[in-house]
């Protein structure tokens, strides 16, 4: 059986809350000899502490909830972990524990909430939450400190980070159009998720500043996985060679590397027949068959900083809002003027 703080009181004549005193430095002072005789006592007993205990009387475990929905490996596997690496890295600094909750769908999150608000962490880190969930706004009403990874909330009061999608995929597509590219094909990413109608949105902002006709683009629906890249492209050169695009703008790395690897086994070349993008420039983008041009995500610099807003929110500042760290364009071979 461990020892216990009243086991650790018989032992050195006092009190059991002169032992919490001793233990929790405070919050009533105590004698350096009666302080040194508790903790020589601890030692000999070999005390170990009660985390739950010790952050229940303290209203404050050192704890980070983070909140993720794993689905897909081939499409998240790397921008997850490397978020996470982010967010642990903050929390050795910050001398933090962190839990992770994982649910097979969003749509179990509400149902969840009592647990994550049970007191096991201070705070919540959501992870790429579907666009216009109700369930951030229910944490706030329990007075949960949130920060949001890959959205930036209507709500400018919810503190996010991410990078600005938006502006990614307008300086991705305006690449491309000085290039001399004018045919170009949008394979979206999953439509519930804001970063892929951000980067909608930023590519039809391109064309407009451009001021190019709507009808020189396509613009089609699709998921962030490489399978999604793969039949997309399949359709597409199954065309008349006539009837291609000359440049594919992925939504994701993910689903240019499927759009590739269709385009290669077809016979096609990249970039010579067709150009191909992405965006994440995950090292995957380094191991396709013709490296990929992509936007760099800072994805642990994202999971960082999502930790130290949390931590700020949990000590009561709520100055933090929302912050888009900067993206840049990485430019490989898998990109060139139009032939055609």
């Amino acid at each position: 059986m461990s020892t216990t703080i009243k086991d650790l009181a018989r032992e050195s004549g006092v009190s059991p809350s002169t032992v919490s005193y001793v233990l929790n430095n405070g919050p009533r002072p105590v004698s350096g000899r009666t302080r040194d005789k508790v903790l020589a006592t601890a030692k000999r007993l070999n005390y170990q502490p009660n985390a739950v205990a010790r952050g229940l009387s303290r209203r404050k475990m050192d704890t980070l909830g983070i909140i993720y929905t794993y689905l897909d490996a081939a499409a998240t596997d790397y921008y997850f972990i490397s978020i996470l690496h982010g967010i642990l890295g903050a929390c050795a600094r910050y001398e933090q524990a962190a839990t992770l909750f994982t649910s097979h769908m969003w749509a179990d999150v509400p149902a969840n909430i009592p647990l994550y608000c049970n007191g096991r962490c201070d705070g919540l880190i959501i992870v790429a939450p579907p666009a216009n969930n109700t369930f951030i706004q229910q944490f706030r009403e329990r007075d949960m400190p949130v920060v949001v990874v890959n959205e930036i909330h209507p709500d400018s009061s919810i503190a996010s980070v991410d990078i600005d999608n938006e502006r990614a995929m307008y300086d991705m597509t305006k690449y491309l159009l000085g290039l001399g590219h004018r045919r170009i094909v949008l394979l979206c990413g999953d439509i519930n998720q804001t970063s892929a109608i951000l980067r909608e949105s930023g590519f039809r902002r391109a064309f407009g500043d451009a001021k190019l006709s709507d009808d020189l683009f396509q613009i089609i629906p699709g998921v962030y996985n490489p399978e999604s890249g793969y039949e997309i492209a399949r359709r597409i050169i199954a065309q008349p060679k006539r009837q291609w695009p000359t440049a594919l703008c992925c939504a994701s790395d993910a689903i240019a590397v499927g759009a590739m690897q269709a385009l290669i086994e077809s016979g096609v070349s990249v970039p010579n027949d067709i150009s191909v993008t992405g965006i994440d420039d995950v090292p995957l983008a380094l191991t396709t068959a013709v490296p990929l041009t992509s936007i760099r995500q800072p994805f642990t610099e994202i999971g960082m900083h999502a930790a130290e807003f949390l931590l700020a929110r949990i000590a009561g500042d709520t100055s933090i809002r929302q912050v888009h760290l900067p993206a840049t364009l990485v430019v490989r071979r898998s990109t060139a003027p139009p032939c055609r």
